[in-house]
């Protein structure tokens, strides 16, 4: 049985203090973007909204609402994450790339979710094994565009963390739709 979740214990504010914290952070690489900073800033008050929907709606369900609330906060540091990237490259090769990428990322989890979340509780038994290497195909041939790429752009100190926060918004998108999974069906998968 789930315990209420209070309105101090439901973590909606620090939450959205993150999400506002990397919504800054990023629409300033590489270089500041007012734009873009009430795009980020905007979703994350977004996100807020969700969370204390999500919180009216599932706080005598804690299980739920916690899982509810970190597939907000994934999903839109996902967004956070990929901007930067796309936003060096904007146009190229590179970019169109990682939007294809990106995409793929976003719609194919959504279909493994059941088994991604079986492969988190007994990876040995995981039939991800094409998953994974689809993954790294595509990250590999988008890692060899920007590479390619690097060497024409303006901010090349830049490129590296908006590469690795990239990488970070793909494992976001990749493991947040096992968050969706009703915590009755978890234990079922956990169980097999």
């Amino acid at each position: 049985m789930s315990k209420e979740v209070s309105k101090k214990e439901s973590r909606m504010v620090g939450t959205t203090v993150l999400l506002v914290g990397t919504g800054f952070l990023m629409s300033n690489v590489p270089s500041g973007n007012l734009p873009l900073l009430a795009f980020n800033l905007s979703l994350a008050l977004i996100s807020y909204a969700l969370f204390y929907y999500f919180w009216k709606t599932t706080k005598h369900h804690s299980k739920r609402y916690f899982s509810l609330l970190s597939f907000v906060m994934l999903n839109c540091m996902a967004i956070h994450f990929a901007i930067p990237l796309l936003r060096m490259y904007y146009l190229t090769l590179t970019f169109w790339i990682g939007l294809v990428v990106l995409i793929a990322m976003i719609v194919t989890p959504y279909f493994y979710s059941r088994k991604i979340a079986a492969s988190h509780h007994h990876p040995e038994k995981s039939p991800l094994a094409k998953v994974y290497t689809v993954y790294v195909i595509l990250v590999l041939g988008f890692g060899g565009a920007a590479y390619s790429d690097a060497l024409y752009t303006q901010n090349p100190d830049a490129l590296t963390l908006a590469i690795f926060a990239y990488l970070l918004s793909l494992l976001f998108l990749f493991v947040s739709p096992m968050l969706l999974i009703k915590p009755a069906e978890m234990k079922q998968i956990a169980k097999k």
